[in-house]
């Protein structure tokens, strides 16, 4: 049997089992089944995200399709696309540095903590970058807030005000997001680091005010000693003005009365008592074993009678030499 019979018969046999419509319409099934697996997806968006479906044509953009709500996926859908967007409350934290009102660098972390309003997936999409939409339109507004009110300060206002730093930045960054899908939970400011510099200076301006309020506390007292000093001078001229103004000749009497007294309990002590003058001074005390000495007090109206009786005894003494020579 030659070469050309093995063929034909081989085709008809084939076309008894495969006729040519079953053949076109099992290559149509094949393509189809290919096509779909290619083009037909589905979509899962899961829990805590709401994601944006779009169509993803062959040719040109896609259309918006839809939003849903994880968790959650769409089902085996024709060429179709999907951005998830997390929607749950989040933490974004900044480190920065920033020069302080005198010129000092101040390092410190920013915390803002962020979460997207739901149902709002379509326009954080198409209007502030999707998943970018924190980096596109809040990361420096957010940080040139904190840095506005940082520069105003010095570095340990910053550390004493942190709460109210934190408090002003929440209430312009709400106001300033109101009306976006961007909510604003809280702000805070921490891990505030000063540089060598900076504890240096408050080192020297802490020794700096010990020493000036060591000299206050000893100037306090060198004022206080020349308060005292003045108080006792005064006290002193006060009761010598008293003295001065008060000490009367009755006084003087008394004086010398008291003095009397003292002088009679001694032993083996005699005296005469001359009454006082008219001025009213006190006595005069003679002693009477003596020649005329006197063991009181010299007094105004005694003087002349004094001075006379010592010429005298002396004229009396230098006439007892004379003889005797």
């Amino acid at each position: 049997m030659s070469s050309n019979g093995i063929a034909g018969g081989a085709k008809d046999a084939l076309s008894r089992f495969f006729p040519m419509g079953g053949m076109i319409a099992l290559l149509a099934i094949v393509a189809f089944v290919g096509i779909a697996r290619v083009g037909c997806v589905n979509l899962h968006t899961p829990a805590g995200h709401e994601g944006y479906v779009r169509s993803n044509p062959f040719v040109g953009a896609g259309e918006f399709v839809g939003t849903q709500e994880g968790p959650t996926s769409t089902g085996w859908v024709w060429r179709q696309r999907l951005v998830n967007i997390d929607v749950r409350p989040r933490t974004y934290s900044e480190d920065m540095s920033i020069l302080t009102r005198d010129r000092l660098e101040l390092e410190f972390r920013a915390h803002a903590r962020i979460r997207l309003r739901q149902g709002e997936v379509a326009s954080v999409v198409e209007e502030y970058g999707g998943e970018a939409w924190y980096d596109n339109n809040v990361r420096e507004q957010f940080r040139a807030s904190v840095r506005e009110r940082v520069q105003a300060l010095e570095p340990f206002e910053v550390k004493e005000q942190y709460v109210e730093i934190a408090e002003s930045v929440l209430e312009e960054m709400t106001a300033r997001y109101e009306d976006t899908p961007i909510e604003f939970l809280s702000v805070d400011i921490g891990n505030i680091q000063y540089p060598d510099v900076v504890v240096d200076s408050v080192i020297r301006k802490f020794v700096t005010n010990e020493r000036n309020e060591r000299k206050d506390i000893e100037l306090q007292i060198a004022q206080k000693q020349v308060e005292i000093g003045e108080a006792e001078a005064e006290g002193i001229a006060d009761s010598q003005r008293v003295i001065r103004t008060t000490l009367d000749p009755m006084f003087l009497q008394y004086e010398a009365l008291e003095a009397i007294e003292e002088l009679s309990e001694a032993e083996n002590a005699t005296f005469v008592v001359a009454p006082a003058g008219e001025d009213g001074v006190a006595p005069i005390l003679m002693n009477v074993g003596g020649a005329g000495q006197r063991t009181g007090p010299v007094t105004g109206a005694e003087r002349p009678a004094r001075e006379s009786a010592d010429r005298d005894e002396a004229r009396e003494r230098a006439a007892r030499q004379e003889g005797e020579r």
